[in-house]
């Protein structure tokens, strides 16, 4: 039986209609059924601010790999979240969600990032158009922030997980496409709130116009509607996908060496790795946090909303802290270097092979490892007498860089994978330089907490903030020129 011809004529941006709708309803409530305004347009920006934690989560299970941009530089001197993002293979965790990718992890750490900024900006927009502080207390908001939860909750369930979303998608597209569309929202705000008398009425119009294009690039992207279009592709994300690259080569056979990486000196690197880059991500948290607590509160401001402000930076402290120490475990951690005789090529072969998703990563011929030499300058290693190698593998087109180790038995190691290394022992730390490095350190933050105890307000804070990490700049460089010596 031929289904109706009205079905059959019926245009695939018909679909959108129920979204449009929806999106406008609020708009229409205002104007013909007096809602508040300024309680729809807070209910928008939590939205805004609970779609970056769902961001987050979704990149997690994104299976397609990411299109990652490199240069000759990146090859030479690669980051450990260069390398993470290459990672292969996956782990589940329970048996009712799909699993996820190590090589996804640094993409959230680019949606917590995206996260503090996007807080200041809508911050200060909704403080110059409606009473933030009296809105958010108000009974109708909060039950409101408990249904956007639930609602997406049951999208992240029902369409990207059980829906199988996340098959078709890669992190770099999730990140992307949400940071993207979110700071949109953000400018179409800004224009909006550009005249002074600035009302909740107009705030709304502004999240509603630009929800609506933005759903509206996401519908056209999903059914590939329409031809090209550079605001609208803009807003629907990239949409380039990445072939799988070919397996490493792994000979047949079981390895004939095996050396794991110390788990111990890689969890103290890691650490260590944590508080050099939180000197960089720290600050403009903590000045995030204060600006938006200076926008939001006043002498009138109830506890509620302060604590509320606070526990929610304060959890993104925590949080990029903690991904940047996942990152450097799941990339040095779980490796295992083994040596392999590949009888079809007539050579060895080293082939590093993670332990906990059970995949090689890569594998290159014992000849081309090259350039081989011990890392004086990483602090685990003189504490626990271990070793990490540097070294240049492979050549032309495909050469790159790579730390191997963190290693027990440096001596052991190098001898096992015909290593050409001068010699595997580290001199000791000079400590007189340690020593000045670590006092200089104390007194820029000794100096920093008594400019804010001598003049407590948001604007020393900031100011203290912003200048610490620079005025930590010299005792750094005195602790690098503590480390031994290459010569």
């Amino acid at each position: 039986m031929s289904a109706p011809s009205t079905l059959e004529s019926t245009h695939p941006r018909a679909g959108f209609v129920p979204i449009l709708l929806a999106n406008l309803l609020p708009l229409v409530g205002v104007l013909a059924f007096g809602w508040d305004a300024a309680t729809l347009a807070m209910v928008y920006a939590l939205e805004v601010f609970l779609s970056f934690p769902l961001a987050a989560v979704k990149a997690l299970f994104a299976q397609q790999p990411s299109k990652v941009e490199t240069d000759e530089n990146d090859h030479k001197d690669p980051t450990v979240a260069d390398e993470l993002k290459e990672r292969r293979g996956s782990v589940q965790l329970v048996s009712w969600l799909p699993p996820i990718y190590p090589r996804n992890v640094p993409f959230v750490s680019t949606v917590f990032t995206g996260f503090a900024w996007v807080a200041v900006a809508v911050g200060s927009i909704l403080a110059t158009a409606i009473p933030v502080a009296d809105v958010l207390t108000r009974p109708e908001v909060l039950v409101s922030i408990l249904a956007l939860v639930a609602a997406s909750a049951a999208d992240g369930w029902f369409d990207y997980i059980r829906g199988g979303r996340y098959e078709t998608v890669s992190a770099y597209e999730v990140a992307e496409t949400h940071v993207g569309q979110t700071l949109f929202v953000v400018f179409v705000l800004m224009v909006v709130t550009i005249p002074e008398d600035v009302s909740g009425v107009a705030l709304l119009v502004g999240f509603v116009a630009a929800k609506v294009l933005v759903e509206w690039a996401s519908f056209r992207a999903a059914h590939r509607d329409g031809g090209p279009n550079r605001i609208l592709g803009w807003l629907a994300g990239p949409d380039d996908p990445t072939e799988p690259t070919e397996p490493p080569i792994v000979p047949d056979g079981e390895p004939t060496a095996r050396f794991s990486t110390d788990n111990t000196a890689v969890r103290y690197t890691a650490v260590q790795h944590t508080l050099f880059r939180s000197l960089f991500f720290a600050p403009w948290i903590v000045i995030s946090w204060v600006v938006l607590l200076a926008v939001f509160t006043g002498d009138g401001t109830p506890l509620s909303v302060v604590v509320a402000t606070a526990v929610a930076f304060g959890s993104l402290l925590l949080l990029q802290p903690a991904v940047e120490f996942l990152k450097f475990v799941l990339r040095y951690g779980p490796l295992e270097y083994r040596r392999y005789e590949d009888d079809d090529r007539d050579e060895d072969r080293l082939v590093a092979y993670d332990t906990w998703v059970d995949e090689p990563q890569w594998s290159v011929p014992l000849h081309e490892v090259r350039d081989v030499t011990v890392v004086r300058d990483n602090l685990p290693d003189h504490l626990l007498n271990t070793r990490t190698f540097a070294a240049t593998i492979g050549w032309g087109d495909d050469e790159f860089e790579r730390d191997l180790g963190p290693v027990s038995d440096g001596e052991a190691f190098a001898t096992t994978f015909d290593l050409l290394v001068r010699s595997t022992e580290l001199e000791p730390i000079d400590r007189r330089l340690a020593g000045a490095a670590v006092a200089l350190a104390g007194c820029a933050v000794f100096g920093f907490v008594l400019a804010v105890a001598a003049t407590p307000s948001v604007g020393t804070v900031i100011q203290g903030v912003y200048i610490l990490p620079f005025a930590l700049v010299p005792a750094w460089g005195l602790w690098r020129l503590a480390y031994p010596s290459a010569e």
